[in-house]
């Protein structure tokens, strides 16, 4: 089952990935497939290798032309090397990415499950497109990981697609549909990764929030699921990753206060505090429900890490509904956030919208919330100072130094300078902010 071109057999693969959590778990089931099914070896993206897997966003134009770009990079670099593409980008534009130099296999999310086999039966020349209709996309793909790129944090893929339609996005027509995992399998493989060492597990999907809903009688909730996993022997840290103001209810909120397992922090997409402009989305929430929502997790949560998401410039935003998100963000207990600048879609209902706002507008307002961030973040890492707590360390290589950091449970990086450890969860206390870096000693060094 392996590809032969030019005469060689090919053996080698290696991985690009752009965009979100999940293109990473995405990457993470190809590489799995790949090496149990297909006799492939991975090895680093830098090496040279005989295919290069690109798993692709298209979350905005610029996410698109940035995957173009590496394609090319790769092609020009490693010209006698395949390169297989697949992700978001190729499932909405698979003759455009098929046409780019270098590429001979174009995979679709349908088809994700079956890569090693379309990968082993290429030949010499040949480009091959595999992608068909999201809707044909009905099933999740179970691949059994318990092996990550990272050494100490694993994510778990529970659910995939969207059955939402928010007006600027196109998600659905990438994903397909809501589907969830068996909970069997999401906590058959978060026993094998806790024993396999993984200190923290976090949970993923599309759509998280609609985890359970197409389930046979709907016999397992994203809190039921929650709570089972919390359970797990052994298990050190869990972690929810962005998640819909919908999907939030009392019961989750109630889970993440009452257990020292469930990592402080929500990842909540606002968009836009007008509600005039939410309702051009599509969104189902008001501005008033998300504020409330904020302020029941940070009554009941102590200290939690709340991060969200904003679009800059969404059709028809005057300055007075960009006013009401600013305000909205500046009076709420949020601990960061990422402000997008608007970029159409092709193929999104706000595609055929009027009242595009001008670019150098857009690029104001993304100014305006990055400066807001930059206050909320600086605050929230003050209030820490001089604090101990539980930080899951990691080691990097800095040149020819080791450098040790971690994370807190409410999404605090600390750096703790040059250093090695096992990973695992230490106490950490937080002796300084330099610049926009918290500082922290382990209580060993503080002794």
């Amino acid at each position: 089952m392996r590809l032969r071109i030019q005469g060689i057999q090919l053996k080698s693969v290696a991985f690009c990935t752009f965009g979100c959590r999940l293109n990473q778990y995405d990457t993470e089931t190809i590489r799995t497939l790949l090496d149990t099914y297909g006799g492939w070896r991975s090895v680093p993206f830098r090496e040279h290798a005989d295919v290069y897997v690109v798993n692709t966003c298209s979350v905005t134009a610029r996410a698109d032309a940035t995957c173009r770009k590496a394609i090319r990079r790769i092609h020009a670099e490693r010209p006698e090397s395949a390169i297989v593409v697949t992700g978001c980008y190729a499932q909405r534009a698979p003759r455009e990415i098929a046409e780019l130099p270098g590429v001979q296999l174009v995979v679709g999310a349908a088809e994700r499950g079956d890569i090693a086999y379309k990968m082993g039966s290429l030949s010499a020349g040949e480009v091959q497109i595999a992608v068909s209709p999201i809707a044909e996309a009905s099933e999740f793909v179970d691949v059994p990981i318990t092996e990550m790129m990272e050494h100490s944090r694993a994510f778990v893929k529970v659910q995939e697609g969207c059955n939402e339609s928010c007006s600027f996005c196109i998600v659905p027509q990438t994903r397909g549909v809501s589907r969830s995992r068996s909970p069997e399998s999401v906590l058959g493989q978060v026993r094998e990764l806790v024993a396999a060492g993984y200190e923290e597990i976090v949970l993923t999907g599309v759509h998280l929030g609609d985890y359970g809903l197409d389930l046979a009688h709907r016999q397992c909730s994203l809190a039921d699921l929650v709570r089972e996993i919390l359970a797990t022997p052994g298990l050190a840290r869990f972690r929810l990753s962005s998640i819909e103001p919908a999907s939030i209810t009392d019961e989750l909120i109630a889970l993440m206060a009452g257990h020292d397992k469930f990592a402080r922090h929500f990842h909540i997409p606002l968009q836009s505090a007008s509600n005039a402009i939410l309702s051009r989305m599509k969104r189902r929430y008001t501005a008033e429900q998300f504020s409330r929502l904020i302020g029941q997790i940070a009554e009941a949560i102590p200290d939690c890490g709340i991060g969200t998401d904003v679009i800059c410039g969404f059709p028809g935003e005057s300055d007075a509904h960009f006013q009401e998100t600013f305000d909205c963000l500046a009076e709420l207990p949020i601990t960061y956030l990422h402000p997008f600048t608007y970029s159409v879609r092709p193929g999104s209902e706000a595609e055929s919208y009027g009242d595009q706002i001008p670019g150098e507008v857009k690029k104001r307002r993304t100014r305006a919330l990055k400066r807001l961030m930059r206050d909320k973040q600086r605050a929230f890492r003050e209030h820490h100072v001089g604090r101990t707590l539980p930080v899951l360390l990691e080691t990097s290589r800095r040149g020819s130094r080791t450098q040790l950091a971690g994370w807190t449970d409410n999404y605090l990086r600390i750096e703790l300078g040059e250093g090695t450890a096992d990973g695992g969860i230490e106490h950490v206390r937080i002796v300084a902010l330099e610049g926009d870096q918290l500082i922290g000693e382990r209580l060993a060094a503080c002794a």
